[in-house]
């Protein structure tokens, strides 16, 4: 809660800090399929899904290609 009566929203989009940040820890590949990635084509994802309480932080973060992201959708790395 940040004032009386009202409540922080959390954040689900990465911001392109975090994204870049993301992106260069994964040395440019696709951390599922190893695919090259670049800055316009690749896509930041939640490890545990914002949908389940994931956080919208660095740590908690891949860098998928577009395939790979839309075949994890809301699970579970690994599931």
């Amino acid at each position: 809660m940040r004032a009386e009566g009202t409540f922080e929203l959390a954040r689900r989009c990465f911001t392109k800090t975090q994204k870049l940040l993301i992106l260069r820890r994964a040395n440019y590949k696709c951390q599922y399929c190893g695919t090259t990635l670049s800055e316009e084509n690749f896509e930041a994802d939640h490890k545990l899904p914002f949908a389940q309480g994931g956080a919208t932080e660095v740590w908690n973060a891949l860098a998928l290609c577009t395939d790979c992201n839309r075949r994890k959708s809301d699970k579970l790395e690994g599931e």
